[in-house]
């Protein structure tokens, strides 16, 4: 967790937890990464102590209310708008306790108010590093962000370049065009809690909620990769590529391995990936003795001939074993809309309902960037 998004009493966690630990340190590269970090602490809770020395100024100044402070007042306006601007812990704590119907006070309510009720800088920040994880399809895929209609230009005829003597005619080649067009859907997640959440501490509360809303949403938008129907979801490789008339055999060999990857034109090896499903990699994969040297563990994140590998349950498909294998970047992805928090009371009980939306888009451009290969 960042210091920046941290609490006071976390700030303060944090350092009697360095200085218990540092005496049982022995690596010099430990030490000094735990001695950065509390000088970064230390500088964060001045920074806070200044801030609220600040915010005790103002409630003075404003109290005295007097012709003499007015041009102090309004300075320390301006410092209040920098205080609580979009991007502060203020901010985003004002925001959640609005949220989940707190009480606020007059400078979170002005700040709100000011901003429009805008999503912190900090959540949209934390929303987005929780959708887009690399080792995830979506981290892997090109992905932009366009709010409108988004098409792609896609060469359906594509002649290839020649070479001639200097100075002859040119020959035209006729290539052809066609379009590829991303249009919203609507990716949405409900999640009903109880009343005792107001018994939270509110960046817990942040926290749990963007971590619940954003993760369900990233696995759909995920799983579509795979299996979208492109009706009101992403088009996914399922419905792009055929399968291979080559099946995989119901044991994995090397060299049955090594044929799916012979199947894809050279031009996409480059940045090529697998999708499978755990069962596959696990089971079929690393199960056989021939791979063995060519599976590699490099923190979390498994390759398979220098190639990632991205595990999806999504994979078994009519009850056959699937394996992709192809250059991700040929899917594109348009987040039309980021992910939205809104909140809602029930009229039945006295539970909180949170609203997560997402609108999103993609598709496979160029089909011969995938292979798919169906086990027997």
């Amino acid at each position: 967790m960042e210091v920046k998004t941290m609490t006071v009493d976390e700030l303060l966690a944090r350092k009697e937890e360095i200085a218990a630990e540092v005496d049982s340190l022995e690596d010099i590269e430990t030490v000094q990464a735990r001695s950065a970090e509390l000088d970064e602490i230390s500088a964060e809770l001045e920074a806070r102590k200044e801030l609220a020395e600040k915010k005790a100024e103002i409630r003075e100044a404003v109290a005295a209310g007097d012709g003499e402070v007015k041009e102090t007042i309004e300075f320390k306006e301006e410092e209040r708008k920098e205080m609580f601007g979009i991007d502060s812990v203020e901010y985003r704590d004002a925001w959640v306790k609005r949220l989940i119907g707190r009480e606020l006070s007059e400078e979170e309510r002005s700040a709100l108010s000011a901003a429009a009720n805008v999503i912190p800088k900090m959540t949209v920040n934390a929303v987005w590093d929780k959708l887009v994880k690399q080792s995830e399809l979506l981290g892997k895929v090109d992905v932009t962000q366009f709010p409108t209609y988004v098409r792609f230009p896609v060469a359906t005829t594509n002649n290839a370049a020649t070479s001639q003597v200097i100075g002859t005619a040119i020959t035209e080649s006729s290539d052809v065009i066609g379009y590829v067009d991303l249009v919203p859907n609507e990716y949405v997640k409900l999640l009903t809690v109880g009343a005792d959440i107001e018994h939270m501490a509110v960046p817990a509360v942040h926290d749990w909620i963007v971590d619940n809303l954003v993760g369900q949403i990233r696995y759909a938008i995920n799983k579509d990769i795979v299996v979208g129907s492109g009706t009101n979801a992403l088009k996914g490789l399922k419905e792009s590529i055929n399968a291979d008339a080559t099946a995989i055999p119901a044991t994995v060999t090397k060299a049955s391995i090594l044929g799916i990857m012979a199947a894809l034109p050279g031009n996409y090896q480059q940045g090529a990936i697998w999708i499978m499903t755990p069962t596959m990699f696990y089971e079929n994969i690393m199960g056989l003795t021939a791979l063995n040297d060519y599976v590699i563990n490099d923190g979390f994140q498994f390759k398979l001939f220098g190639h990632d590998v991205v595990l999806m349950s999504e994979c078994e498909i009519s009850s056959k074993e699937t394996i992709f294998y192809g250059d991700p970047k040929a899917y594109k992805v348009n987040i039309f809309k980021p992910i939205e928090v809104k909140a809602f009371e029930t009229a039945t009980s006295t539970n909180f309902q949170f609203r997560g939306a997402c609108l999103a888009d993609g598709e496979l451009l160029d089909t011969s960037a995938f292979v798919r290969f169906a086990q027997t």
